[in-house]
């Protein structure tokens, strides 16, 4: 019972503590007397349940820090006093302990620190008399006592909501079955058709066997079209009363599992706020569209990319406020994201910011330092073709990594993410004046619709939207360029490729007929199109998704597998990565080294006045397979550059004789150690010191606090 109790207070806790943390920005914002006044009750009233609520399942930690903010907006409220910044801090931090305590139990914050200073304002506040309360006017005699209107909705758990959508999902099978049989009574039905006008153009009725009587085969024939036409039409008649009856169903449990596109966009408005005012920054966050409808699982996958998105519109886009003032913007930058509803079933969803845009030079040069091109490469590049690089992983052009970005991976786990969905990415940016990130997305994860093809002896569904034609090739349409196959199509030479060998599996060589042609289809974007030659094209088929599970979470080419009336199941490609594989068909194998010559791992100094710190830097390195020095200062590690060659600095800040921030100026100032990488792994955390860690050159700035082995060894991997 306790456990119900706790799980049910969580839920209701996250929406009081959704509508304070509104209600603070709100008021943070600036809002007229009545406006404020009508704010301010709401927020204490939410904080008042809060803390009934609390106090109810004995969460006292939780119960506290509600008593004191509920005590700061009562004299606030009461007093008729005005909200400073100071005050709005508090408040924000205090929420933000709640929402810790919530998550991670007891001791997660100090409580009483908390409220201490809580208090402390509280004291300081100066209340005044309250006005008189008006008391409520009797009802007139035989009028009826006020009735709150019903409330329209209920709360399900999630569990059964999945349960009994899973269950419409299964029906969906049985119906594609019954449209499997309706065409195979159509082949029926044609095939006897055929025989019976067959016979009478023939003008002869065949006789029976001997000493059997005569048997008019074209009247038996005619009898037996007659039922299979009537059973045609019993099965199409059973067909669509079934069809409606499961998508009716199918449609309102789906709707069940719909939620409005704002229930995973209320931490937002104070991760913008936190995380612009930790880099000096002024910024805002703004939604439409967000009462628009999906389903939650779209929702829930689009929840990390979209908190990719805006700590990179944080981080890359909003200048600091003297620059917006310098270029005519407005001080205060705005992020925002939109959802509106598209044809077939789709949403886009948009996160835009009025910052810098994207620098394409910044880019190329990026790409170049990464060695994900050459230079002769990048200069070759045109604007869009650059701006399609910011989706590879590894690259970034922040010029320092932090906890906040620099990783090289938002873009990239967008796009990823985004494609696994089976929807599409596209950024659009003004130098000066913003960037803008367009997502087009499935409203809805159930039902696919695809071209079905066969290749190498299987089965596949490609994307309805993905595909432009389907058409049929002759050998002399074919013409090598580039070492490539390829076709003229709609007066484009498109690139030519055999599904089956970008997917790895045999296509055995069959010989041709003179003249014959093969079927292929064209897919792609308007951007970028390859036909894929198939063995045989079936059609296009409605088939019920069943999602990829571990270990096949990402498998290249495929997006899932779809199950058809048939019983079979084929695997649903994935675009995006077709047209990454046809990319590479007949590029030659560059080879890095000769064979049997393995590359030198690479040697990382470590430099820390710790000899834990040291040691556990030393261990995780030799177990990634780098060799490791050690120097206990920045004296020590200056004379051990001098001498010894390493690959990569790992030093820490805060050391005596020579801290790292003067060890990594010396690196950058030394004409032969100016390319060595630094990385300053530091528990100073404060927006000064990472600013002066990117003034003496350092390529990573690491805090311990969020210390995380792997993120550690991700950097020295690109770094090196």
């Amino acid at each position: 019972m306790k456990a119900r109790l706790l799980a049910t207070f969580r839920t209701e806790a996250e929406e009081h503590l959704d509508a304070i943390t509104k209600n603070l920005l709100a008021l943070e914002g600036g809002l007229s007397g009545a406006d404020s006044g009508r704010v301010l009750e709401d927020t204490f009233r939410e904080m008042h349940t809060l803390k009934g609520a609390a106090r109810s399942v004995s969460l006292t930690d939780v119960e506290s820090v509600c008593q004191a903010c509920e005590s700061v907006l009562n004299r606030i409220t009461r007093g008729g006093v005005g909200l400073s910044r100071e005050i709005l801090n508090r408040l924000h931090a205090s929420i933000q302990g709640v929402a810790r305590l919530l998550a991670e139990g007891p001791g997660a914050v100090a409580v009483g620190r908390i409220v201490g200073r809580l208090e402390g304002i509280a004291t300081t506040l100066v209340v005044k008399a309250p006005p008189p309360i008006e008391k409520p006017r009797p009802l007139a005699e035989g009028a009826p006592a006020p009735v709150p209107p019903p409330s329209d909705t209920i709360r399900v758990a999630t569990a059964k909501l999945d349960a009994l959508l899973l269950l419409a999902e299964e029906l969906v099978f049985p119906k594609l079955a019954a449209g499997e049989r309706v065409r195979e009574a159509r082949v029926l039905m044609e095939s006897m058709a055929g025989c019976r006008r067959a016979l009478e153009r023939t003008g002869r009725t065949p006789r029976g066997d001997e000493g059997a009587p005569d048997v008019d085969v074209t009247a038996a024939l005619r009898t037996a079209e007659a039922l299979a036409r009537d059973l045609l039409g019993h099965l199409l008649r059973d067909h669509r009363t079934f069809a409606v009856m499961v998508d009716g169903l199918h449609s309102e449990a789906r709707r069940l599992r719909m939620s409005p596109a704002s229930t995973i966009l209320a931490p937002f408005a104070g991760m913008v706020r936190d995380l612009a005012g930790q880099q000096g920054k002024d910024a805002e966050w703004a939604v439409r569209g967000a009462d628009l409808e999906v389903d939650r699982k779209v929702l829930e996958s689009m929840k990390e990319p979209l908190i990719h998105l805006v700590r990179n519109a944080v981080d890359h886009g909003i200048e600091p406020p003297a620059q917006r003032t310098a270029a005519g913007k407005s001080p205060r930058g705005r992020i925002a994201v939109a959802f509106a509803p598209l044809e077939g079933g789709r949403v886009e969803m948009r996160v835009e910011d009025d910052g810098r845009g994207v620098d394409a030079a910044r880019v190329k040069a990026a790409a170049v330092r990464s060695r994900l091109l050459s230079t002769e490469e990048a200069e070759g590049l045109t604007d869009e073709a650059t701006l399609d690089l910011v989706y590879r992983s590894g690259l970034s052009t922040s010029p320092v990594i932090t906890d906040v970005s620099g990783h090289g991976l938002g873009l990239a786990i967008v796009k990823e993410r985004v494609e696994r969905l089976g929807g599409k990415v596209h950024v659009e940016t003004r130098l000066d004046a913003g960037t803008s990130v367009r997502m087009i997305l499935p409203a809805t994860i159930a039902t696919f619709r695809g071209l079905l093809a066969r290749a190498g002896g299987s089965l596949f569904l490609l994307p309805q939207e993905s595909v432009e034609r389907a058409i049929r090739v002759s050998d002399a349409e074919i013409q090598p360029v580039e070492g490539r196959e390829t076709i003229l199509w709609d007066g484009q030479r498109l690139s030519l490729a055999r599904l089956s060998d970008l997917l790895g599996l045999p296509s055995p060589e069959t010989p041709s007929a003179p003249g014959s042609r093969w079927p292929c289809v064209i897919v792609g974007s308007p951007d970028e199109r390859v036909a894929l030659r198939v063995d045989e094209i079936l059609g296009d088929r409605e088939v019920l998704v069943k999602e990829l599970r571990p270990p096949l979470v990402r498998v290249r080419n495929v997006a899932g597998a779809g199950l058809l009336g048939t019983g079979d199941v084929a695997l649903i490609l994935r675009p995006a990565d077709l047209l990454r594989s046809a990319r590479q068909v007949g590029r030659p194998t560059v080879l890095s080294t000769s064979p049997g010559e393995r590359p030198r791992p690479g040697t990382v100094l470590v430099v820390d006045d710790s000899i834990t710190t040291r040691t556990m830097e030393k261990n995780l390195l030799e177990a990634a397979g780098y060799e490791v020095r050690l120097a206990v200062d920045g004296v020590e590690a200056w004379t051990a550059l001098k001498t010894d060659k390493v690959d990569l600095v790992v030093s820490d800040v805060d050391m005596p004789r020579m801290d790292g921030f003067e060890l990594t100026r010396r690196i950058r100032e030394d004409r032969e150690l100016t390319d060595v990488p630094v990385v300053l792994v530091t528990a100073l955390e404060s927006r000064e010191d990472k600013e002066r860690g990117i003034d003496v050159g350092a390529n990573a700035y690491v805090v311990k606090s969020s210390f995380d082995q792997s993120n550690l060894l991700e950097i020295i991997r690109r770094l090196v």
